[in-house]
């Protein structure tokens, strides 16, 4: 029925050891899971240190994913999001795999920064938390990082993200699949090393209790309690004779565990390094295990977003905030961009989403001035794109700089950088719309700005002005014109036409 389809919400998490489907219906305000699906993908593993991945661990993962595209055919657009973790962001040509992967799952992949993927990951165990908003302190081990965040509530206060993973570790410490202590004791000396800028900082805020999510940690305390080495939660004296129990193995291939699953059997020591470091370097004295984790918050994010808090809004407060923007400029050219984009979307197909953007971008367009007027979009550029924005995906992101780093002056050929080819006929209709604002709020003067009238297609604009108002802004008309010159370094043609203007 369309209305049950309107109610049914999916998210996708594509992590470096497995790819994970989650299916939900919202019901009485409240989501009941109706689907899962994992899949053990090992992208992770099959990345090589160029950033290559290896061929049959690509058509695994397009394989695994036209099976999720199926089970999502029928769902809206709008109610999925899937997102791509530290594989993806260390893939080399990223974008020609994700135009696959896109099409074989029928929806857009986001490619998420470290922070971002530790804010999702504390929104998704945080659901599972009932009692009261104490102050908690979240591990969760992927296959390519592990993400370490302390927070109140649902809020996160210290997120980190760790370039390490059970995938990882396993692959760098223990070649040939041989475990020994030694091994293991350099692999832990290894992450305590990298956890020690944490350290003291983590250890400052404190937390009333630690949560572990990811299958690794599960499948560490599933082992350990079927051992009746732990009656429910994770303390160091189990994890010790675990790691033991892995040496008397002497190889993973050899290692035979009640509650070892084939799927997790091939990183289990890798997890278990990364568990050991965290617990002896935080001082942990126990651990929860969570059933919650990443696509849990991406859900419920999504689900924020529709029901219009969205945590991107907030990022892009305190990012005014923190540059000191000048509100009424950056809201007066905000108003008339997304005007322009109103009076094109008329007779152009354009996207919502990018509405969006182009309106956080005109808020953050100006930030560069807070480094220097000389040359300040390309500091504002360089300012969104290196700054961590909770919210946003990689894509968004780049898509964000782009705008604000090419809303003035010279325009190039490679204005899309890294972004993939869906975003970039979306680019050059919304900086359009941005550029053209910034032209006419030049004055910085509300009084100053004309009725105009737009027609357009993908590769061409016209706008018109009433016959008065140009006659008395010539300055206005010359920015114009100089950038009619300027759009056709992106295949734009823009021009001032003789017409009427309609009334405004």
């Amino acid at each position: 029925m369309p209305s049950e389809r309107s109610h049914t919400y999916a998210a996708v998490d594509l992590g470096s050891n497995s790819f994970h489907l989650l299916v939900a219906r919202r019901e009485h305000g409240e989501l009941r899971v109706i689907d899962r699906i994992k899949e053990m993908i090992r992208l992770g593993g099959g990345l090589d240190e160029e950033g290559r991945l290896d061929p049959a661990v690509q058509q695994r993962a397009f394989t695994c994913l036209a099976r999720f595209g199926q089970r999502l055919r029928d769902i809206p657009t709008n109610n999925l999001r899937a997102v791509g973790t530290q594989t993806f962001r260390r893939m080399n040509h990223a974008n020609a795999f994700l135009l696959v992967a896109e099409t074989a799952l029928g929806c857009s992949i986001d490619v998420i920064a470290g922070r971002e993927e530790a804010r999702l990951v504390f929104l998704g165990v945080s659901q599972g938390v009932s009692g009261p908003d104490e102050r908690r302190l979240v591990i969760d081990i992927g296959g390519g990082s592990t993400e370490l965040i302390i927070g109140d509530g649902l809020d996160p206060i210290e997120m980190e993200s760790l370039q390490y993973g059970c995938v990882s570790l396993t692959r760098q410490f223990f070649k040939e699949g041989k475990i020994t202590r030694k091994r293991f004791k350099r692999a832990v000396r290894s992450v305590r090393a990298d956890l020690q800028e944490l350290q003291l900082r983590y250890r400052r805020k404190g937390w009333d209790s630690a949560i572990g999510s990811s299958g690794s940690v599960k499948a560490i305390a599933e082992i350990c309690r079927l051992q009746s080495w732990v009656e429910k939660d994770l303390t160091i004296d189990a994890l010790y004779f675990l790691r033991d129990k892995l040496v008397s193995f002497g190889s993973i291939d050899a290692v035979d565990l009640p509650g070892l699953s084939e799927r997790r059997h091939p990183v289990l020591v890798g997890g278990l390094v990364m568990l050991v470091a965290c617990f002896k370097t935080l001082h942990i004295e126990s651990m929860k295990v969570s059933p919650y984790a990443l696509r849990e918050g991406v859900l419920h994010d999504l689900l924020g977003r529709l029901d219009k808090r969205d945590p991107r809004d907030k990022t892009v407060a305190a990012f005014m905030s923190r540059y000191g923007v000048d509100r009424a400029q950056v809201d007066r050219v905000k108003r008339v961009a997304l005007k322009t984009w109103d009076k094109l979307a008329g007779s152009m197909v354009l996207h919502p989403t990018y509405r969006e953007l182009l309106a956080w971008a005109a808020q953050l367009h100006e930030t560069g001035l807070s480094v220097s007027h000389s040359r300040y979009q390309a500091h504002s550029g360089y300012l969104v794109e290196n700054s961590d924005m909770a919210g946003f995906s990689q894509q968004e992101q780049w898509f964000l700089a782009a705008l604000v780093r090419y809303h003035r002056r010279g325009l190039t050929p490679d204005f899309a950088g890294q972004l993939p080819a869906r975003m970039v006929q979306p680019l050059r209709m919304t900086l359009f719309c941005l550029r053209f604002a910034c032209i006419l709020c030049r004055t910085r003067d509300d009084s100053s700005l004309p009725p105009f009238k737009f027609s357009g297609t993908d590769n061409m604009i016209t706008v018109n002005f009433p016959d008065d108002w140009k006659a008395g802004h010539p300055l206005t008309m010359a920015d114009l014109e100089h950038e009619s010159h300027a759009l056709q370094a992106v295949d734009l043609q823009f021009q001032v036409i003789q017409l009427e203007p309609e009334d405004d």
